[in-house]
C-alpha cells in the first residue's frame, strides 16, 4: 500500500500541536517567567510561524478528541493530539484560528484561558479571551447542538456527557455567555439537566445559583412572553429533582421570577397532565400555593383525587370524559387491541430506529470504556510486571536499570494523568526494595533522586491541584506516604493559591496528614494575609496538634474576629482552659454577634462550665419581649450540651410574658419544646406536662409525643 502523503501545512501543524501541548502542561506547573515555559513556547511558535508564511491564517478544528486542518485530520491514535483536543473541547471550543503576526504573548494568553480551572466556557470564554487581547488568535465556540438527541439515540456520549456536566456547572456559577446559558436549557432534554443539577448542587447552594437556572429558562432574549413550551420543560426540569431542590427552584421561582398575572396566563394554555405535575410537585415540596392558583389547582386535585375518570355513554352513543367528548377511533382502540391499525408503519419504523440506537449507542459507548479502561489496565499490569522482575534474583545491574528506567516512564504517565492510587503502589514497592535486597543500594537512588526530588514534588503539587478530585482517596494515600517530603511545599502551594476549590482540596489533603502538617503551619502562623491564618489555626485543631496550643492562645484575643472565635474554637477542642476562660469572657459581651458565636461554639463543643452563663443569658429580664430572638441560640447550646440544670430556667422562660413582639415570643417558647429531646427524660416531664396545655398545635403534639415515650420507657422497666 502506497504511504499517504499529507501537505506540508499538515506537518508542520502537527508539530506545532506537539509543542503547543507541552508548553500548555508546562503553564499549568511552572510560573510565568520559568525557562522551561520559554522554551517549549519559543518552539511551537517557531513552527506556527513558519505555517503562516504560506497563508495568513490557519483553522485547527476540534472534533470531539480529533484535530482537522482543512480535510485532514490529524493521526486520530497520536495520544498527543487527542489530548491537546480534549484541551480545547472541554472549554466549549470547536475551532482555533491563528494569524499573522501570532507572539509569545498570545500563546501564553491562550494556554492561560485553556488551564484554567473551573473557568469560563463556550461563549463565555471566547469573550474573556477578547478582553485580555488575544489579538492574533480567534476561540470559536462549540455549537451546543451536540447536545440535542439525535434521531434513534436516547443518550449523549461520554465525551458529550462530561462537557454537559462542565457546561452545567458553569450555569450554576454564573461562567456561561447569556446565550450559551439560554441555548443549553433550549437544547438539552430538562431531565438530563435535572440529573446533573441533582449531583453537582451543593446542599449549601447560594439563591444566585438557583435564580440562574431559572433565568436562563424564563428571561429569554429571544421572546420577552413567557411561552407555554418553556414552562412545560421547566415543569419536566422540576419533576426530575430531589425533593428539597424542587422546594428551592419551586420558591425562588414563584417569589423572584414571576408575576402573578403572568404565571396565571400561563396556567390557563396548560393541559391537564401538565396540572397534575405542577399539583404534585407543589406536594412534595411542601411550597404554599400561591393564592390566586389554589381555586384551580384545587379543582384539579378533585378530579384526580378519585383515581381514575369517569366515561359517560348515554348521550347519543358518544363519549364524555366530563363534558370533553372522545373521538370514536379512541374508543375503538380502547375496546380491543388494535395497535397496529392506529400506528402507522412510518412511526413503528421510527420506535425501531430508536431501539436500535439505544443498542448502537450502548456499544459505542462500551467500546469508549474499553479503550480509555484498556490503556489503563494494561499500563498498571506492566507497571506491577516490571516490579516483580525487580525483586528477581535472575536479572543483572544493567537489566535492573533498563526496568527501572521503563518504571520511570510509566510513573510519569501516572503523574501527568493522575493516577495517584497507582503512583503509591510503585513508590511502596520501590521503598521496600531500598530497605534490603539484591538492587537496595539502586532502588534507595530512585526513591532519592526520582520519588524526592524536587521536579517530582513540584508536578506532584501541580497534579494535586488540577487532578486530584478526580482520585480523591489515592491522593490522600500518596500525600501520607511522601508527607516529610511534601509538607511544606502543599502549604506553599495552598498559601499562595487564589482559586477558592483548589484551596478547598488541598486544605482537605493537609488535613489527612497528620501532626507533622500542625508542626509546619504553625510556621506559617504569621501570615499577613488574614484567610491564611485561619486555615493554618484551622489544620493545628484538625491534625491533632495538642502540643502547638501555646501558639495558637494568642490569637483568641485577636481584634479580628474570625481569627479570634476560630483560635477559641481550637483551643475548645483541646480542652485548653485558656479557652474557656475567653469563651466566658464572649458570652457576658454587650456584641449580640460575639455573643451569639460564643454560644454556638459553647453548645458544638458540649462545654459544660458555659452552662451557667448560658442559663444567665435566658434569665436576662425581658419586660417587652425584645430580647426573644436572641435567646434562642443559648436554648440550642444549652439542648447540646443536655444539663438538666436548664430545666427550671426553661420553664420559667415559658412561663414569661411580654408586652409586645408576641410572634417572636412563641417562637422562642417553640424552641424550648423542640430541644426538650435531648435532655434527661426524669427532668423533662414537668415542662411536658405545661406543654400539653399549650394553644399552641406544635407544642401539644411534641409534649404528648415525649410523654408517651417516657411511659412506654417506663412500662418497658427504664428509668
Amino acid at each position: 500500500m502506497d504511504e499517504v502523503k499529507f501537505p506540508s501545512d499538515v506537518r508542520l501543524l502537527s508539530e506545532a500541536v506537539i509543542e503547543l501541548n507541552i508548553s500548555r502542561k508546562n503553564v499549568e506547573l511552572y510560573p510565568p517567567d520559568h525557562p522551561i515555559i520559554k522554551d517549549s513556547i519559543d518552539r511551537a511558535l517557531d513552527h506556527l510561524k513558519n505555517l503562516l508564511k504560506s497563508r495568513s491564517a490557519i483553522t485547527l478544528g476540534i472534533a470531539k478528541n480529533m484535530l482537522v486542518i482543512d480535510d485532514y485530520t490529524l493521526d486520530k491514535k497520536n495520544p498527543v493530539f487527542q489530548d491537546f483536543a480534549l484541551s480545547l473541547y472541554g472549554k466549549g471550543i470547536a475551532a482555533i484560528t491563528f494569524y499573522s503576526g501570532l507572539d509569545v504573548k498570545d500563546l501564553i494568553v491562550l494556554h492561560e484561558l485553556i488551564i484554567m480551572q473551573e473557568g469560563h466556557i463556550g461563549d463565555a470564554l471566547v469573550q474573556l479571551a477578547e478582553t485580555k487581547n488575544l489579538k492574533h488568535i480567534k476561540l470559536s465556540p462549540l455549537d451546543l447542538s451536540v447536545f440535542e438527541f439525535k434521531d434513534g439515540l436516547l443518550r449523549l456520549g461520554v465525551l458529550e456527557s462530561k462537557l454537559l456536566e462542565d457546561y452545567v456547572y458553569g450555569l450554576l456559577e454564573g461562567r456561561l455567555a447569556y446565550n450559551d446559558a439560554e441555548n443549553l436549557v433550549h437544547k438539552v432534554p430538562p431531565e438530563q439537566i435535572a440529573s446533573l443539577i441533582n449531583s453537582q448542587m451543593p446542599e449549601d447552594a447560594p439563591g444566585e445559583a438557583y435564580d440562574k437556572v431559572i433565568s436562563a429558562y424564563f428571561k429569554r432574549k429571544s421572546t420577552s412572553v413567557l411561552s407555554r413550551e418553556i414552562f412545560e420543560r421547566f415543569l419536566v426540569f422540576l419533576e426530575n429533582l430531589k425533593t428539597e431542590l424542587k422546594t428551592q427552584f419551586l420558591s425562588r421561582t414563584l417569589s423572584h421570577h414571576f408575576s402573578e398575572d403572568e404565571f396565571e396566563r400561563v396556567m390557563a394554555e396548560l393541559t391537564d397532565e401538565d396540572l397534575r405535575k405542577l399539583l404534585e410537585i407543589f406536594e412534595i415540596s411542601s411550597v404554599t400555593i400561591p393564592v390566586s392558583l389554589k381555586n384551580l389547582l384545587d379543582k384539579l386535585s378533585e378530579t384526580t383525587a378519585k383515581g381514575e375518570f369517569v366515561f359517560d355513554t348515554t348521550t347519543k352513543g358518544k363519549a364524555f370524559v366530563d363534558d370533553i367528548e372522545i373521538d370514536k377511533g379512541i374508543i375503538k382502540l380502547l375496546e380491543e387491541d388494535h395497535f397496529r391499525t392506529f400506528v402507522s408503519e412510518e412511526y413503528q419504523k421510527e420506535l425501531d430506529m430508536m431501539i436500535q440506537g439505544v443498542e448502537a449507542e450502548e456499544n459505542q459507548l462500551t467500546e469508549t470504556l474499553i479503550h480509555d479502561s484498556g490503556e489503563r489496565v494494561i499500563d498498571k499490569a506492566l507497571s506491577e510486571v516490571i516490579l516483580e522482575l525487580l525483586e528477581s534474583d535472575s536479572i543483572n545491574n544493567e537489566d535492573y536499570l533498563k526496568l527501572v528506567t521503563e518504571l520511570s516512564e510509566l510513573v510519569d504517565g501516572f503523574l501527568a494523568t493522575g493516577r495517584f492510587q497507582e503512583l503509591c503502589d510503585v513508590y511502596n514497592t520501590i521503598y521496600s526494595y531500598s530497605l534490603s535486597g539484591k538492587f537496595k543500594v539502586e532502588a534507595s537512588g530512585m526513591v532519592k533522586y526520582f520519588f524526592r526530588s524536587e521536579q517530582f514534588i513540584r508536578r506532584l503539587i501541580g497534579a494535586f491541584k488540577f487532578l486530584g478530585k478526580y482520585d480523591t482517596e489515592g491522593a490522600v494515600r500518596l500525600a501520607k506516604v511522601l508527607r516529610l517530603y511534601i509538607i511544606s511545599h502543599l502549604l506553599d502551594a495552598f498559601t499562595e493559591e487564589a482559586n477558592p476549590n483548589i484551596r478547598k482540596f488541598l486544605i482537605y489533603l493537609l488535613s489527612n496528614m497528620g501532626v507533622d502538617v500542625a508542626h509546619e503551619a504553625v510556621k506559617r502562623l504569621n501570615d499577613k494575609r488574614l484567610d491564611n491564618v485561619i486555615s493554618m489555626i484551622a489544620l493545628i485543631k484538625e491534625c491533632g496538634g495538642k502540643d502547638y496550643v501555646k501558639h495558637v492562645r494568642p490569637f483568641a484575643k485577636d481584634k479580628n474576629r474570625r481569627i479570634s472565635m476560630e483560635a477559641i474554637k481550637t483551643l475548645l477542642h483541646f480542652g485548653d482552659r485558656e479557652g474557656l476562660s475567653y469563651l466566658r469572657v464572649y458570652l457576658r459581651s454587650n456584641d449580640s454577634d460575639l455573643r451569639e458565636q460564643a454560644m454556638l461554639l459553647s453548645g458544638t463543643y458540649k462545654v459544660k462550665d458555659a452552662v451557667p452563663y448560658l442559663i444567665e443569658i435566658l434569665e436576662k429580664k425581658d419586660i417587652l419581649g425584645t430580647e426573644s430572638y436572641s435567646k434562642i441560640p443559648a436554648i440550642k447550646a444549652l439542648a447540646q450540651i443536655g444539663d438538666p440544670q436548664a430545666i427550671e430556667p426553661l420553664k420559667k422562660l415559658y412561663r414569661s410574658k411580654g408586652l409586645f413582639f408576641s410572634s417572636a415570643r412563641n417562637e422562642l417558647k417553640l424552641e424550648i419544646f423542640k430541644s426538650l429531646k435531648y435532655y434527661p427524660v426524669y427532668a423533662i416531664r414537668p415542662l411536658l406536662e405545661l406543654g400539653i396545655q399549650s394553644k399552641d398545635t406544635e407544642i401539644r403534639s411534641i409534649s404528648m409525643k415525649l410523654l408517651k415515650e417516657i411511659h412506654s420507657r417506663e412500662n418497658m422497666g427504664y428509668e
